[in-house]
């Protein structure tokens, strides 16, 4: 793939992102957040954990940066269990995401948060440190210089699908029966 292809992906994903978050009180704040959530947790999962799922499987003949047959089946073993439970992680916070964000469960968006925090962390000290995906940061910039963009677009749709979905620190209303009229 191709620096401009990985932009028009990620920019067509942000004109949705942008457009959800614009209509998020005519189709509910809940439901918006859910899916900006759902938007960021597919970009990241992409990039990140299926990518890697990716290159353990494949060798450098098939992907430069595939790594099947450059480090040992024990190796090749942790790497695919590392990606592939981060997929099913993802999943899981997809559901926590579509059953607790749409209902207001202070819970699910805790999870989240966390979750995102964690995400968040990985990814500024990854890019900082180890590769920095194309942009001017100490880190390895790869051949092709690009791969930013899809991570900041879904970390930018997570972020503000926890900004909406965010609960209200008020009580719930408490609902009172209403009162019948004796009859007389």
């Amino acid at each position: 793939m191709t620096g401009t292809v990985i932009t028009i992906w990620a920019l067509a994903w942000l004109v949705i992102v942008a457009t959800l978050a614009a209509a998020a009180r005519r189709i509910g704040t809940a439901r918006a957040a859910a899916w900006l959530i759902a938007i960021g947790l597919f970009l990241l999962v992409i990039e990140e954990p299926a990518l890697t799922v990716w290159l353990a499987m494949t060798g450098p003949r098939s992907d430069r940066d595939g790594m099947a047959t450059l480090i040992t089946p024990m190796a090749q073993a942790h790497v695919l269990d590392a990606g592939m439970v981060a997929v099913a992680v993802t999943i899981g916070l997809g559901y926590v995401t579509f059953t607790g964000v749409r209902r207001a469960r202070r819970s699910s968006w805790r999870v989240l948060a966390w979750g995102f925090a964690v995400a968040l962390v990985a990814e500024v000290i990854t890019t900082t440190l180890v590769f920095s995906r194309g942009l001017p940061l100490p880190g390895v910039a790869g051949r092709d210089a690009f791969g930013w963009q899809p991570v900041a677009v879904g970390l930018l749709a997570w972020a503000l699908g926890l900004a909406l979905g965010r609960p209200s620190r008020a009580p719930a209303p408490v609902a009172v029966p209403p009162t019948v009229a004796p009859v007389r």
